[in-house]
């Protein structure tokens, strides 16, 4: 008969290696489904795809629902030009506005990297911490849509040029709109920068229940914090703020402020108060009539004057008239949307003369810069206000909606801000 002599020593180095297996085993697992859940990179550390995956789904060619997947924890080097690199429905689960709202508001922007005005830079980071300030202080689900338009291909990114910072309430979209698509459009005046188009982008795959289009020059007063907080917006209307115009360079008025670079959150958040409020009570003013006739207290060129920096709406009124006029980069056609919605489709207006923004002082550069102007001058206001003209975007023709976007190189990112250690 054989027999097999086992010290005690052995045995207890045999459990000691079958205990260490056994806890690389687990760690392996756990590890592996950790990282195929939350980090979707390549093995270069580039970035596949992020998305929020508690509220969207898509629909992809089979028709059949693909569940977001969670969003990467940090990418290993943003300054990568090509690390977005989606299967086509991951990258339409990005673009996804969704049936239902899923944030409260969408801020949505226009840029490019090609320091407009001088001093673009810091302005457009306050702009950026603004946001921030305006999620963490009012605990409301907010998006801050920047459309990124024909980025100049010696220039930095956004996404690896500014500090994006993480909030339970902030979710960020990056969506690039890239040269082959706009040397597509016509382009009258040869602008590098489609505002309005860039907007309509933005419009038409917002998530929020609020969409209010604005400029990076601008910062949140503490009005529109509590107007946020108060939940005091309504559908089916559209609203504007009183702003002092940009071409003040002396003597600011409230409205205007001239920031420092990067300042700390306490002066940025105070930089725009304006006055004391009455926390979650917010009042609006009832809707005005806006007309055509000069000194009355509607007149479109005064309540719409800057309206640029400052045009919100639920996010189907919006598409009532079907977000601004595209004509090839033309210039002032934030007032012409005004005319449109209140006379073609007498949509009520609310017009505060409680600013909700302010605007960060700079050289007025750009209104030196004629031939990227070509306005409409030519329009005739009288005739859209008695209804005899109308002008809005054909049907299913605006925001892109006419163009291949995912061939021409449409690019979309969505993160949580934050940096990775």
């Amino acid at each position: 008969m054989l027999k097999f002599g086992v010290s005690k020593r052995g045995i207890i180095s045999l459990g000691a290696v079958l205990t260490a297996f056994t806890l690389l085993f687990l760690y392996y697992i756990t590890s592996d489904s950790l990282h195929s859940s939350n980090n979707l990179m390549d093995d270069d550390g580039n970035l596949m795809y992020g998305s929020d995956s508690s509220t969207k789904q898509i629909n992809d060619n089979s028709n059949s629902n693909t569940p977001a997947k969670e969003q990467p924890k940090c990418l290993k080097d943003t300054a990568t030009r090509d690390f977005i690199r989606p299967t086509k429905p991951h990258w339409e689960q990005c673009l996804e506005p969704g049936l239902q709202p899923s944030y409260y508001l969408s801020i949505v922007i226009v840029t490019r990297m090609d320091d407009y005005a001088g001093g673009q830079h810091h302005r457009f980071q306050n702009f950026i911490d603004s946001a921030f300030l305006l999620a963490e202080h009012t605990k409301e689900k907010i998006e801050l849509l920047i459309v990124e338009w024909n980025p100049p291909e010696d220039r930095r990114r956004v996404v690896d040029a500014f500090r994006f910072r993480r909030s339970d309430y902030l979710t960020y979209r990056i969506i690039t709109v890239p040269k082959k698509i706009h040397d597509y459009l016509p382009n009258r005046g040869g602008s590098p920068l489609h505002e309005f188009e860039g907007k309509n982008v933005g419009i038409r795959y917002a998530r929020g229940e609020f969409v209010v289009c604005t400029n990076q020059d601008d910062i949140w007063s503490h009005n529109f914090h509590n107007a946020i907080k108060s939940r005091a917006f309504k559908k089916n209307v559209i609203y504007l703020q009183y702003q002092d115009p940009h071409n003040i360079h002396d003597n600011f008025p409230a409205t205007i402020v001239d920031l420092p670079a990067f300042p700390d959150d306490t002066t940025l958040y105070n930089a725009c108060r304006l006055e004391d409020q009455d926390w979650g009570h917010y009042k609006l003013p009832d809707p005005i009539t806006v007309n055509n006739v000069h000194h009355s207290p509607g007149f479109i060129l005064s309540v719409a004057d800057q309206a640029g920096d400052f045009t919100m709406a639920h996010r189907d009124t919006w598409k009532i008239p079907r977000g601004y006029r595209e004509a090839g980069g033309i210039a002032w056609m934030d007032i012409e949307f005004i005319c449109t919605a209140a006379w073609t489709f007498d949509i009520p207006v609310v017009y505060s003369g409680k600013s909700f923004a302010c605007h960060q002082h700079h050289q007025n550069i750009w209104e030196g810069r004629k031939d990227q102007h070509t306005d409409n001058k030519d329009i005739n206001m009288g005739e859209i206000e008695r209804k005899e003209k109308t002008y809005i975007n054909e049907e299913n023709k605006w925001a892109l909606q006419q163009i291949d976007v995912w061939t021409m190189g449409l690019e979309c990112l969505e993160f949580n801000g934050g940096l990775c250690w």
